[in-house]
């Protein structure tokens, strides 16, 4: 099953797919800082642009381009800057 998904005032939206337990989205990120919560442990993969990720457990920025694989551990806070349209594809586990 398929679901749009929009955050931060629609600056972030994604399609997320849904079936047998697993997930994965698609989605594109507006200039802009946002902060998100992870419930499950998320692997996201730049598709295009740059997105700058800081999370609880660096307290560090570091820049992810297309091509490049960032993890972010389950039930933590982490934030994402993007200073161009961005887009990434995600697997929840």
């Amino acid at each position: 099953m398929y679901k749009l998904r929009k955050y931060h005032a629609d600056r972030v939206q994604s399609l997320t797919y849904e079936k047998d337990g697993k997930s994965a989205s698609v989605g594109i990120l507006e200039v802009g800082e946002y902060e998100f919560g992870a419930i499950v442990d998320e692997r996201y993969t730049v598709t295009s642009g740059k997105i700058n990720v800081w999370n609880e457990n660096s307290n560090d920025w570091v820049g992810y381009k297309s091509g490049e694989t960032f993890e972010i551990s389950n039930h933590s806070t982490f934030k994402l800057k993007v200073d161009e349209i961005s887009t990434y594809i995600c697997f929840y586990d």
